[in-house]
């Protein structure tokens, strides 16, 4: 047994690069903790909670509050070297409170891999070593929105992520602008967050071009799977459930139903990486495609988001760009972008990161 020899939770409100909107929210910075888990073997694990209360109910403060009044109390009498079984407890202590949980799941799986002295992808299982990761453009006026568009394929990007559901007609103007001027080899992806009606969401995908979008995310409100459904049933062009799957028992319902083509999987709503395990077997074996997801997120979320998908069987996209966003990091490392794609850092141990505090 590994015992803790102690926990930080250190709350940072990060400066975003450029502020930016998505349908019903607009974002300029993203409130983080950084946990640091100490062991008596004299190794450091490194988790960061990054809460999003539009999607779970979870603010940064009540993450805060479990992390010291539940879940660092449970660190100390956990076994550092089990992070399977302290999930299971951490579910009990603080079911409300996913990102805390991931905050501290992450930090005993990179004391794993630091132990083991591999990366944390290889003590998983590693399936493949890179993914092709999108990159997010928030809702503007379409012009400004092919602005940014083409900085990012200018630095290798292949895969734009393009936030609408606020202005169906806007979007729609946007998509065709970017399509258009883009060419095919740019694949687009549109991410409603919930701001369409499923009547809205119907015209819009009626009135789509067959080459203008890979897939559709989350189109309308969380809670009615049975919309989503009936678009995915309705339409050729692939749609993918986010806010409607935060963790195992959400994906049970979605795989019950069919609800969707894809399932978006991330650590902050899920609580870790044993049960986002889950919801890719639960999804891949209904036949529901994965992609790993991410918020702005310091680099060492990214680094787990990524050791974990490139472990896991189905899950063949990635959205893991929200370090890109973030002004002042306090880690560096975990992971690199080369040729749009995203990758481990394979020559160091556990995440990678390397953090200044």
């Amino acid at each position: 047994m590994i015992r803790v020899a102690s926990v930080e939770a250190i709350p940072i409100a990060f400066r975003l690069i450029e502020g930016y909107r998505i349908a019903g929210h607009s974002y300029a910075s993203a409130d983080t903790i950084i946990l640091k888990i100490d062991t008596t073997d004299g190794r450091s694990g490194f988790g960061c909670a990054a809460p999003a209360a539009e999607v779970t109910g979870e603010t940064a403060a009540a993450s805060l509050e479990a992390l010291e009044d539940r879940l660092i109390p449970l660190l100390r009498a956990s076994d550092a070297a089990d992070p399977a079984g302290f999930a299971r407890r951490a579910r009990e202590a603080a079911p409300r409170q996913p990102a805390a949980r991931a905050a501290a799941d992450m930090a005993l799986y990179d004391l794993a891999g630091r132990r083991a002295r591999l990366p944390l992808v290889r003590l998983l299982g590693m399936k493949r070593d890179r993914l092709p990761t999108s990159i997010t453009l928030g809702i503007d006026e379409p012009r400004s929105t092919l602005e940014r568009a083409r900085r990012h394929v200018a630095a290798g990007f292949r895969i734009l992520k393009v936030k609408v559901g606020d202005d169906r007609e806007r979007d729609l103007q946007t998509i065709r602008l970017l399509r258009d001027a883009l060419g095919p080899g740019v694949l687009l992806r549109a991410d409603g967050n919930q701001g369409y009606s499923e009547e809205a969401a119907r015209r819009f995908l009626g009135d789509l071009r067959k080459a203008d979008l890979e897939l559709l995310e989350q189109p309308t409100p969380a809670a009615d799977l049975q919309a989503l459904r009936r678009l995915a049933d309705e339409f050729e062009l692939p749609i993918m459930a986010d806010e409607s799957v935060k963790d195992a028992a959400d994906a049970e319902r979605l795989a019950a139903t069919r609800a969707s083509d894809l399932v978006n999987i991330k650590l902050m709503k899920s609580g870790g990486i044993g049960e986002s395990f889950e919801i890719a077997r639960l999804s891949l074996a209904v036949g529901i495609g994965a992609m790993i997801g991410c918020m702005d997120e310091s680099r060492i979320g990214i680094a787990a988001a990524l050791h974990f998908a490139l472990a896991t069987p189905g899950v063949e996209r990635a959205d893991l760009d929200g370090h890109l966003d973030i002004a002042d990091d306090v880690a560096r490392g975990g992971v690199r972008i080369e040729g749009g794609d995203i990758l481990p850092l394979l020559d160091a141990d556990g995440l990678g990161v390397v953090v200044s505090l």
